[in-house]
């Protein structure tokens, strides 16, 4: 079984992790658009791709996998998510598993609207969102809400484009300034130019990160969750480990009301007791190393659902394990003989 991670990037722990499991009776590859990836040469086979935008991006995609006869691919990246499940036949087609949820839930996730909605339509609670500043600008007239605010764009991952707002005044200016930059950047192309910027109220508390891991039939598999401790870029820089118990119901709503294909990186805090969903991420996301070096092995599962071998195992995995990242150097050419 060879598989294949797009957009691989940085993600040396995921290549690592499927190689250990593959155990030489498959090959790992992994494409990007930059020769220098960190991860590519711990790949068995490390290709350079097209810009994920280019017009040959799934030409080659595809190609890449009937050649190689790729049995799954995996994506890694928010922005070329759509693109994948939109051809996700054509993958298929060639005898590679897409590892992508439907092209509905892509979206719904990549939306944080949309994601508020959704919450709510399951009973699970959120941020009070609001799409247009004249709706916030009326909440927090009625006393809704209240400052301080966050200001962020409705599309978009890594944190990109925050901020904490304490007033009518900063406020306006965050709105104006946050959609000038989304307009300028590369998420531009995953979202709608009207309304596209989100007002929340602030929910402070502790945060989580919730692994929700569905087969490939969409059925609920099981949850690991971490404590996060401290951040930095946008993902977890160091996590503890806790029973998954309190969180069971919220990820049975989420799992059975989305109806995402493999892992889910979901984004919860919890203020007074009360557990609110703010991200949802349909992809193995950079919190998911805590989850599997603590026990909760879902790429073991994930191959076992593509095998067919899944017979349906309580996912486990030791609570109160206490993880920090940490850098390293890696050399930025491809191992000799690698395109």
């Amino acid at each position: 079984m060879n598989v294949l991670l797009t957009c691989v990037g940085r993600r040396r722990y995921l290549v690592e992790y499927l190689k250990a499991e593959l155990n030489g009776t498959g090959m790992v590859l992994g494409v990007d658009n930059q020769r220098s990836a960190p991860a590519a040469n711990v790949c068995d086979i490390f290709l350079l791709a097209p810009d994920v935008y280019a017009e040959s991006y799934i030409d080659y995609l595809v190609d890449v996998c009937r050649t190689r006869q790729v049995s799954a691919l995996l994506s890694l990246n928010d922005l070329e998510l759509p693109l994948i499940a939109e051809h996700a036949q054509r993958f298929r087609d060639v005898g590679t598993v897409p590892v992508v949820s439907p092209a509905e839930v892509i979206r719904l996730c990549a939306d944080k609207l949309m994601t508020a909605r959704f919450a709510e339509s399951i009973g699970v609670s959120t941020p009070r969102s609001y799409a247009t500043l004249q709706s916030a600008e009326d909440a927090l007239a009625a006393g809704c809400i209240t400052y301080p605010l966050v200001v962020k764009p409705r599309w978009g991952s890594a944190s990109f484009g925050i901020f904490f707002v304490e007033s009518r005044e900063e406020l306006r200016f965050a709105h104006a300034y946050c959609a000038r930059i989304w307009l300028q950047s590369k998420f531009a192309r995953m979202g709608e130019p009207d309304a596209l910027v989100l007002i929340q109220e602030m929910v402070s508390g502790q945060e989580y990160g919730l692994d929700i891991f569905n087969d490939l039939e969409a059925a609920p598999v099981g949850l690991a969750v971490r404590k996060k401790l401290s951040m930095r870029a946008g993902e977890t820089d160091r996590a503890i480990t806790v029973e998954s118990g309190p969180f069971s119901d919220m990820a049975a709503r989420i799992s059975r009301g989305l109806r995402h294909i493999g892992n889910l990186d979901c984004d919860v805090i919890v203020r007074d007791g009360q557990q609110y969903l703010l991200e949802m991420n349909p992809r193995f996301g950079g919190g998911y190393p805590f989850t599997h070096l603590a026990g909760a092995n879902l790429i073991r599962v994930l191959l076992n659902c593509l095998r067919g071998t899944h017979q349906g195992e309580e996912i486990r995995y030791q609570a109160g394990l206490e993880l920090a990242k940490c850098d390293f150097l890696a050399s930025v050419e491809a191992p000799a003989g690698q395109a």
